[in-house]
C-alpha cells in the first residue's frame, strides 16, 4: 500500500460492490478502512469461486487493505458501539437505501451528533430529492434506467448490458474522489460534511457528457447521440486471420490511412472535404473500413502498416489472455501472493504507480470478524467489554483460530517495496 493516509480512519458499512470498491483505494493509499459486517457478513462474500466459504475471488478482490468486525448492529449494543466507533473516525461511508440506514438510527444527523466532523458519505441508488428516491437499485438496473443498456445495445437490436458491473464501479470511483474531497475539506477547515453520491445521477452525468451533444444547445444543434460512438461499424474489426481495434480518429489520420490503401477517391471525395465534414460521415467512413477494408490483410499487417502511419491501434484480447500480456507481466500488475485463510493466490494489484511516497505491505483480505477484538480495543473498549459483547452474540468472533484469521498473516509487499 502507499503510505500517503496514514492516521486516516475509514469506517466502511458497505456491501456487495459499491462502497467496497471506493474504500479499497483508500485503504491502498494508506486509510485504515475497517470494514463493519452484520454477523453473517457481506452478501458478496458468497458470490463467486471459492476455497474457503465466504472468501469468493469477487470478494477478495474489492476488499484488501482492510479489517473486518461483524457487528450486530440491529441491537442496541451494537449500534451503541458502532457509534462510539465513529465518534473517533474521520469517515463513514454506506451503500443502504436512506430508510435502512435511518432504521438503524445511524443516518447523517445521528452520526454528526457524536462526531460533528465526520465525512458521511451514502452511495446510494437515486438523490434523495427525486421521486425514486427510495426504489432499490443494483447494477443492471442503473444500466437500465441510466440510457446505458439501450445505448449499448442500439447497434445490436436490443438493450444489453455491459458484461460487467459498471454503474457500480463508476459511481465507486466518483465516491472514491468525493471521500478524498471531503477529507480535505476536514482536514483544512475541522468541518465534517455529508456526501451523496447517487448511482442513477453519476451515470446519467457519465452517459450525457458525450451523448447530449446537439441536444445540449437551446435551441437544439442536433440530437441526442455522438455519431462516431454510436456507429454500428466501431467495433474491433475482422481481419484475414483475426480482429483488430483501430483509432483512426483525426482528419490527417483518416488522409494518411486512406490514400495508403489506395483509396484516393475517397480521401478527395465530398466526405473529406474538411474535418467537420469528416466527422459527419464517421459512420459511411468507419463502415468503409471495417467491412471493405481491413478483411483484406491480417492483423500483423494492419498493425504494422497502422504503426508506419503513426496511427493507435491494438490487437483484441481475450481476459483469458490478459495474465500473459507483457506489458501486464512487465509492470507486474497481476501478482502472486500467499492468502492466510486461501494459500497460494493471484490478484491484480492497485494500478497505481508512485515515486517519493513511502510503501507498506498490502493487507490481504480479510476473514470475517478477523479483526474485531483488536479494533474495540483500539478504540478504547476495555477487555471486560469486548468480552460482553461477544458473549451477547454482538460481536462475532471468527470460527477458526484467530492467529489463523488475524488477516495481517501472508501480508506480502509488493515487488520493490519497503517493508
Amino acid at each position: 500500500m502507499f503510505q500517503m493516509l496514514d492516521g486516516v480512519r475509514v469506517v466502511e458499512l458497505g456491501h456487495i460492490l459499491l462502497a467496497p470498491y471506493a474504500t479499497q483505494f483508500l485503504g491502498d493509499f494508506g486509510a485504515d478502512v475497517i470494514k463493519v459486517e452484520a454477523p453473517e457478513g457481506d452478501y458478496y462474500r458468497r458470490l463467486g469461486a471459492s476455497r474457503v466459504p465466504g472468501m469468493t475471488a469477487q470478494w477478495m478482490a474489492v476488499n484488501r487493505n482492510k479489517r473486518s468486525i461483524a457487528l450486530d448492529l440491529k441491537s442496541p449494543e451494537g449500534r451503541a458501539a458502532l457509534l462510539e466507533m465513529l465518534s473517533q473516525a474521520d469517515i463513514v461511508v454506506h451503500n443502504m437505501r436512506v430508510p435502512a440506514i435511518e432504521r438503524l438510527g445511524l443516518g447523517y444527523d445521528a452520526v454528526r451528533e457524536v462526531n460533528p466532523r465526520i465525512v458521511y458519505c451514502a452511495a446510494i441508488g437515486f438523490g434523495q430529492d427525486g421521486p425514486y428516491a427510495d426504489l432499490p437499485a443494483f447494477d443492471d438496473l442503473i444500466q437500465a434506467r441510466s440510457g446505458l443498456a439501450e445505448a449499448n445495445g442500439r447497434n445490436a437490436g436490443a438493450p444489453a448490458f455491459v458484461p460487467m458491473v459498471a454503474a457500480d464501479k463508476i459511481t465507486g470511483l466518483a465516491l472514491g474522489q468525493a471521500m478524498l474531497a471531503g477529507l480535505f475539506r476536514q482536514r483544512t477547515t475541522g468541518e465534517g460534511c455529508y456526501i451523496e453520491t447517487p448511482m442513477f445521477e453519476t451515470m446519467i452525468s457519465v452517459m450525457l457528457s458525450q451523448h447530449f451533444n446537439g441536444a445540449a444547445f437551446r435551441p437544439p444543434e442536433g440530437g441526442f447521440g455522438y455519431a462516431r460512438v454510436m456507429s454500428p461499424f466501431r467495433k474491433p474489426a475482422q481481419t484475414s486471420d483475426g480482429f483488430i481495434a483501430h483509432g483512426i480518429y483525426k482528419f490527417d489520420q483518416w488522409q494518411r490511412f486512406l490514400r495508403a490503401v489506395g483509396r484516393d477517391d475517397v480521401a478527395d471525395g465530398p466526405m473529406m472535404t474538411d474535418a467537420a465534414t469528416a466527422q459527419r460521415h464517421f459512420p459511411e467512413l468507419y463502415e468503409l473500413v471495417v467491412t471493405h477494408i481491413l478483411p483484406q490483410r491480417t492483423t500483423a499487417e494492419w498493425q504494422a502498416l497502422f504503426d508506419a502511419l503513426d496511427i493507435p491501434n491494438a490487437p483484441v484480447m481475450a481476459m483469458e489472455d490478459l495474465p500473459d500480456d507483457p506489458h501486464v507481466r512487465a509492470v507486474g500488475l497481476i501478482e502472486d501472493y500467499d492468502h492466510p485463510q486461501q494459500g497460494p493466490m493471484r490478484r491484480v494489484r492497485s494500478p497505481y504507480t508512485m515515486r517519493g511516497v513511502e510503501m507498506g505491505p498490502d493487507l490481504p483480505a480479510p476473514a470475517l470478524g478477523a479483526q474485531g477484538t483488536a479494533i474495540l480495543e483500539e478504540f478504547g473498549f476495555s477487555p471486560e467489554r469486548v468480552a460482553q459483547l461477544i458473549k451477547a452474540g454482538v460481536v462475532v468472533q471468527p470460527e477458526q483460530d484467530s492467529s489463523v484469521n488475524d488477516g495481517l498473516t501472508g501480508a506480502v509487499p509488493r515487488s520493490g517495496d519497503q517493508p
